[in-house]
């Protein structure tokens, strides 16, 4: 009887006393970019998006050999932790979720993958629970089956971590904060894509990653921004030595509709998708001989560029990343998310040397004042 309770208490102990310490988490895109750029003493952990997923029947999709051997070559350069992101259609994840038998065999396979290739744990990210296309109601709670099922599988010798959505309308339908805190070692908030756009239902510019609230925006508008996000995550029970708050390095380019008429919120005639911060730094415009104006908006916390051409650009810069990094240590959390490297200026070509916004971050989550 006593031993019976003495495993399940220091489980839990043993749990909520894994995300001491400051985290700084990196997501690495594999597509066309080669591991050999990664500067991996920039991060705490480093994880692996793109190369593994759920498949339509809920097993384990493991990466290329060849794409872990070179992954795991990171640790050579740093101690680093390693993880691996599991992606796929949110419709692959409810059929993984319907069945114990699932759940149990894909903990198996995973765990078998990670045992074998040396990576510290897996990254879930699910997008999104509930709320997609092909979801169903007890996807909430069966979510957190999985992660029961994955901690019971892997004990405390590999990590768990998970991506939760930025926009609070889908966190509330999306997840539950006490298997969060149970089974996960931290939570990752994708504070990013807010801003959408749509010919019919959007057709405005606006920005990536707001950390506040415009004052003229009401409603759901009011509440896409990153403190609006952490506010619900923390208000739904999430512990704050278990979330970590994410930052992008990229942005979004749009065509306005007028030249002259750019504020936020200003119509638009399309997008022209993501943008790179090496792409848009004033050293790199300079160079190009492009002249757009900077703005920088208070509230949100972000620049945003526009020029005669119609181009409107959300983009996040070290000013930006230097609030949004301070935000997430004056909430004593457990630290930050870069989503992702490759969106940095990891070549220098800013003239502020490689990767500027990533070591921006970390000195201002790491700064012991």
């Amino acid at each position: 009887m006593f031993s019976s309770l003495v495993f399940p208490v220091l489980f839990f102990l043993t749990m909520a006393g894994r995300t001491t310490g400051q985290i700084l988490s990196c997501f690495y895109e594999i597509e066309n970019f080669n591991v050999s750029i990664i500067e991996p003493s920039l991060c705490t952990h480093i994880i692996l998006i793109g190369s593994s997923n759920v498949d339509n029947i809920g097993h384990f999709q493991e990466p290329p050999s060849n794409v872990t051997e070179e992954f795991v070559k990171l640790k050579n350069r740093a101690p680093v932790k390693l993880l691996l992101a599991v992606t796929g259609n949110s419709a692959h994840f409810t059929t993984l979720v319907s069945s114990e038998a699932t759940m149990q065999q894909f903990a198996d396979e995973s765990l078998a993958y990670l045992d074998r290739s040396g990576i510290d744990g897996i990254d879930i990210d699910w997008e999104f629970p509930v709320w997609s296309w092909g979801a169903k109601k007890s996807d909430r709670t069966r979510f957190g089956d999985l992660l029961r099922i994955l901690r019971q599988k892997y004990g405390t010798k590999k990590l768990i971590t998970v991506d939760v959505a930025g926009p609070p309308t889908i966190a509330k339908y999306s997840y539950q904060a006490d298997y969060l805190n149970k089974y996960a070692d931290f939570v990752q908030i994708m504070s990013y894509d807010y801003h959408v756009y749509d010919p019919i239902l959007n057709p405005v510019v606006g920005f990536n990653s707001p950390l506040r609230r415009l004052p003229y925006e009401r409603g759901i508008l009011a509440k896409m921004n990153s403190d609006s996000s952490l506010s619900t995550y923390i208000s739904m029970g999430l512990w704050k030595n278990k979330t970590v708050f994410g930052i992008p390095t990229y942005g979004y380019a749009y065509t306005l509709f007028n030249a002259f008429i750019n504020e936020p919120y200003s119509l638009a005639t399309g997008s022209k998708g993501a943008v790179t911060y090496s792409m848009v730094c004033p050293a790199m415009l300079k160079k190009k001989n492009i002249d757009y104006k900077f703005e920088w908006d208070y509230p949100a916390s972000s620049p945003y560029i526009h020029g005669r051409d119609r181009t409107w650009i959300s983009y996040e810069d070290p000013r930006s990343v230097t609030e949004k990094a301070k935000y997430a240590k004056e909430q004593q959390l457990a630290g930050g998310m870069v989503f992702d490297l490759k969106s940095d200026d990891y070549l220098g070509l800013c003239a502020n040397g490689s990767y500027p916004l990533i070591r921006t971050i970390k000195s201002v989550l790491f700064d012991k004042n």
